[in-house]
């Protein structure tokens, strides 16, 4: 009988092997773009090829957003628009934390200030970048004058189906031409609007270089090691999923005795999951089982290396990242100061375009009550005795998110965190270290109360009414 018998069932038939193919390395990261596909993807971890390092692409955004907390259009006492500053805090401020995820994560979110007749309310139209088409600047000064968009945007006709129709937009400082192509309904015509304002979008630019208008992605300097983490982690599940357990059998020359001995038929009935004895009979015979159990270290190192590379080239310290640290390389004072200072130029990096924006949007409430004395605006962050209650429980809110990350991963005292604090809220007294070393301990212990099964929890409630 010839020896490749024992290696089939007589019911299998034999099945020829692929040629091997040549190992080779593609490197997919010059196919990457940045746009707004990818930088909402990678955000909300749904980009194709970016999945396993979707982990990696929240905290660069997200970190600064949480400390740096709202700008506040700051106007001259009692002057009549007073009441307005607070009404724009009441109604933007989910608006104006948007404004920095998008300006961060796309590196340019285009803000359109407008009055809405449907709702009776000013409204901050949302412009995404890609649909800006040209930008035309007065050769002279450098200013913007002129922009276009183009827009492909869902409507349901009369008939309740959905067609998509382009909207053309051309604004200068004295109008507005709006224009649709494609299949317009009955009642949908072109419309050249007048422009109160005399402004145009305005641009918020993350990281802009002099005199650009547009901004770039804190993606740009990271999506390489991105793409290369979810590559390096992709291959080492797959190497772990593919190697099973390997069974070797060493010096056995009789291999159907050998089988007959351990109650198989054929090479094809052993199943390694199940085995628990074999019986080998003669001296030299010897069975191993191997398996890459040192194999997945250079995954796991370079994994490594890729992580401490997006951190040191994300700006944002590691103590913030929500992981546990290992090696960090720098020490919690210093990882502080780059953090407050990375918050710090963000915030500056808006001072101009909210100084903008908050003016037109008193200009507009004003124009609607009949106000002549629109007041100049000055931006100021977090200041916290020019805002209503609810604004200030949305400041003390994101806050609380960036902390968290701090706090779970032991990087700092309450101590340091009330400094964090000061530095990034200065109108802070030192006198309210006890209030918010309280507050953190009520937020730690309602945390570790939630973390209780239902028995602790009930036998945690008798202790506390016995001591009472």
């Amino acid at each position: 009988m010839n020896l490749f018998d024992f290696f089939k069932r007589e019911n299998e038939t034999k099945t020829k092997q692929p040629a091997r193919q040549s190992v080779a390395v593609k490197d997919w990261t010059n196919d990457l773009a940045v746009n707004l596909a990818l930088t909402k993807g990678l955000y909300h971890n749904s980009y194709p090829g970016l999945k396993l390092a979707g982990g990696l692409a929240y905290a660069p955004i997200a970190v600064p957003v949480w400390f740096m907390g709202l700008p506040v259009p700051g106007i001259e006492k009692d002057h009549v628009m007073e009441p307005w500053v607070d009404h724009i805090m009441r109604r933007f401020s989910t608006d104006m934390k948007q404004i920095h995820v998008q300006s961060h994560r796309d590196g340019t979110i285009w803000i359109w200030p407008k009055w809405s007749t449907k709702a009776n309310e000013v409204v901050w139209e949302f412009i995404q970048d890609d649909t800006i088409t040209d930008i035309i600047r007065d050769l002279d000064t450098g200013e913007v004058v002129q922009m276009f968009t183009k827009e492909n945007i869902m409507i349901a006709t009369a008939e309740g189906k959905r067609e998509s129709i382009e909207r053309h937009r051309d604004f200068t400082k004295s109008r507005v031409i709006i224009t649709y192509r494609g299949a317009i309904p009955a009642g949908l015509k072109d419309v050249t609007r007048k422009n109160p304002l005399g402004i145009l979008p305005i641009p918020f630019a993350n990281n802009a270089d002099s005199e650009d208008v547009r901004g770039s992605s804190d993606y740009e300097r990271i999506l390489p090691d991105l793409k290369n983490y979810h590559d390096i982690d992709l291959a080492w599940s797959t190497m772990l999923a593919k190697f099973s357990v390997k069974m070797v059998q060493e010096g056995t020359a009789d291999i159907k005795t050998w089988l007959d001995n351990n109650g198989y038929e054929s090479i094809a009935d052993i199943d390694i999951a199940k085995i628990d004895f074999i019986y080998n009979i003669k001296d030299k015979e010897s069975t191993k089982f191997e398996f890459p159990d040192r194999a997945h270290e250079a995954y796991k190192e370079k994994l490594k290396n890729i992580f401490r590379k997006i951190v040191e080239e994300s700006g944002v310290p590691e103590i913030a990242w929500g992981l546990k640290t290992e090696g960090n390389r720098a020490s919690v004072e210093e990882s502080m100061d780059v953090l407050i200072k990375y918050v710090e130029d963000k915030r500056m990096q808006k001072n101009e375009p909210y100084q903008t924006l908050f003016y037109a949007t008193l200009q507009l409430y004003a124009q609607v009550n009949f106000i002549k004395d629109v007041p100049q605006v000055e931006v100021k962050w977090n200041k916290m005795d020019s805002v209503s209650d609810e604004v200030r429980s949305i400041i003390f809110r994101n806050f609380a998110q960036g902390a968290a990350t701090l706090v779970q991963n032991a990087a700092v005292t309450k101590q340091r965190l009330f400094e964090l604090w000061k530095n990034l809220y200065p109108e802070t007294e030192d006198s309210e270290f006890e209030e918010f070393k309280k507050g953190l301990s009520d937020m730690g212990g309602h945390v570790q109360w939630t973390r209780l099964d239902y028995t602790e929890s009930m036998d945690l409630q008798d202790l506390n009414r016995d001591e009472a």
